[in-house]
């Protein structure tokens, strides 16, 4: 085998074209490719939505290039990526929404995970076992555009196109009352509780409540709120009386409301305004205020029978209650007192013509305040004062009755201490015991011996008259005659016809005799006068008489001077 040598003279030698001939079609064929990449990047770019990115405390159920973004169960955009925050706290999802969608987007939208969910109040997302969970989005209100949303845990009660109004009502406690719980207007469901929340001051509980349209418009200002969780139980002379809303608000709780019938403004209520949550119907009936200023009470009667809770009125209409009882040391050397605090009303009955009524266009609450306070301060003057009375005979409950006394001694109110203090007036039983004690010590003074012996005496002498023969004999006397006189009165009526005719014709006998009388008279009268004969020879009879008499006259005076007359005869 033999071995050939190549040396550079013997490779081929390329030979250089003088006319070259410019542009190849060859490049052709990777410009076009390279244009229609351009052209599909652009409009790939061009379709693609906003990027968004939603900060979740679990991702759980998200999977990125899977899991959809829905609005109104539309799919409007897929999850991306799915990452920790960089404090590890939370996850961070990246997704990417279809072109147009950029109108959803706020600092009011509100994004949440919508998987399967049973509650009492029901089941929800029950599609998502078969298709998987997806992220539901809600546009919210008009506010400025945003990328970057914090998800919420729970899917809202209330979306944003829903038509009603929402209310805030107060109440001392929650009881059975949840998110979703139901609120009924005459038994029918016409809205939910929203949401709930201790307030900051931790003297109530704020509960949300979303009541839908057109329903809506029967809250009124004078409507009343209560809470019908539960079954409720009550004892009147009727009988047992159990109220229960519904099988759901014995499970979940629920409020209902109705406006009474009433003399107050009935106005229509505005979105946001604020309502009272009361325990029970029974409690809703009974009108109470917002606005309660406590005032201090001392009492030196007894208060076996005032509870805390017991009612505070004015003339009989509620105006507070009763806060604590307790026993306070004073500090002059008297016996201890009773200290009663209690909590006034002003907006339940107004004192004043310058204080708002119920329905009317709520005041400033310092306003309202100041208000009540120089109108009581005027009463108090005049003579207001709180006193304890009876409210239940049967029970023995006492109230504290508030009510003008005019003719109490001058007071006022006492601001020196933490709370006012009001004063008081001793209760009717205690003027009573008061009199009772007067009169007592009166009775003492008299002497009750020799009253004693003295009425002794006299029963002595009433039981010998008693049992005096004597008396008894009167006695049989006395019913003989009772009887006697029972016969004769039967006799009587026995023969009072015949007596009443006899009497008739006795009558008119009598009444014939009378006008014969007259008739007789009447002569007589005419016979009498001076023209009459009778009359005539009457007056000259008369005559006569008066010439005889004044002929004795003479004789007897004769015989006066001279009585020897009457043996010697006339001297002549």
């Amino acid at each position: 085998m033999s071995h050939t040598k190549t040396t550079l003279d013997d490779l081929p030698e390329a030979l250089v074209a003088e006319n070259h001939p410019g542009f190849s079609f060859v490049w052709i064929v990777p410009l076009v490719a390279l244009i229609v990449g351009i052209v599909l990047i652009y409009r790939e770019y061009a379709s693609l939505g906003p990027s968004i990115s939603i900060v979740f405390n679990s991702a759980e159920g998200i999977e990125p290039n899977k899991t959809e973004i829905r609005y109104r169960d539309v799919a409007i955009g897929k999850v991306q990526s799915v990452e920790f925050s960089k404090d590890l706290s939370q996850v961070v999802i990246s997704a990417r929404l279809k072109k147009g969608m950029d109108a959803l987007l706020s600092e009011n939208t509100r994004f949440w995970v919508v998987r399967p969910r049973i509650g009492a109040t029901g089941a929800s997302g029950i599609s998502t076992l078969f298709s998987g969970v997806y992220i539901a989005v809600d546009p919210g209100r008009e506010g400025g555009y945003t990328v970057q949303f914090t998800g919420l845990e729970e899917p809202p009660k209330i979306l944003s196109d829903a038509r009603g109004t929402l209310f805030k009502l107060k109440a001392e406690r929650l009881g059975s009352i949840t998110m979703g719980s139901p609120v009924y207007h005459r038994q029918i469901q016409v809205g939910e509780v929203t949401g709930y929340r201790l307030a900051e001051s931790g003297d109530h509980v704020d509960v949300d409540v979303f009541i839908n349209a057109p329903h809506d418009k029967l809250v009124r200002k004078t409507t009343r709120f209560w809470n019908v969780s539960g079954v409720g139980v009550e004892l009147s002379p009727k009988g047992v009386d159990v109220r229960m809303e519904s099988l759901v608000s014995l499970l979940v709780g629920g409020v209902a409301f109705d406006t009474p019938r009433s003399l107050e403004a009935d106005l229509p209520a505005e979105e946001g305004s604020v309502f009272q949550l009361y325990a029970s119907k029974k409690k809703s009936e009974e009108r109470s205020g917002q606005l309660k200023l406590p005032y201090v009470l001392y009492f030196d009667d007894s208060v076996r029978g005032l509870t805390v809770g017991a009612a505070v009125e004015f003339r009989g209409i509620p105006v507070g209650e009763v806060l604590d009882i307790t026993l306070g040391k004073r500090e002059d050397d008297q016996p201890m007192h009773i200290t009663v605090l209690i909590a006034l009303e002003p907006d339940r009955v107004p004192f004043s013509e310058d204080m708002r009524l119920p329905g009317e266009a709520d005041l400033d609450e310092e306003r309202l305040r100041k208000l009540f306070q120089e109108t009581l301060d005027r009463l108090v003057a005049r003579g207001l004062r709180a006193r304890l009375i009876t409210g239940n005979m049967l029970t023995g409950q006492l109230v504290v009755d508030m009510d003008m006394e005019p003719e109490a001694a001058a007071a006022s109110i006492d601001y020196s201490g933490k709370y006012p203090v009001l004063p008081t007036a001793p209760n009717s039983l205690s003027n009573i015991t008061n009199s009772l004690v007067t009169l007592l010590g009166k009775l003492k003074r008299l002497p009750l011996d020799e009253m004693g012996e003295h009425l002794l005496k006299i029963s002595e002498g009433m039981d010998r008259l008693v049992n005096d023969p004597g008396l008894q004999q009167g006695a049989e006397t006395l019913g003989r005659t009772l009887r006697e006189l029972n016969a004769f009165m039967e006799t009587l009526s026995a023969r009072a016809p015949g007596i009443m005719d006899e009497l008739a014709s006795l009558s008119n006998d009598a009444q014939q005799m009378f006008e014969q009388a007259e008739k007789t008279l009447l002569v007589l009268e005419k016979s009498a006068s001076d023209q009459g004969s009778l009359g005539g020879e009457l007056v000259k009879t008369m005559r006569e008489l008066n010439a005889a008499a004044r002929a004795v006259r003479g004789v007897a005076e004769y015989l006066e001077r001279h009585p020897e007359a009457l043996l010697q005869g006339k001297v002549r």
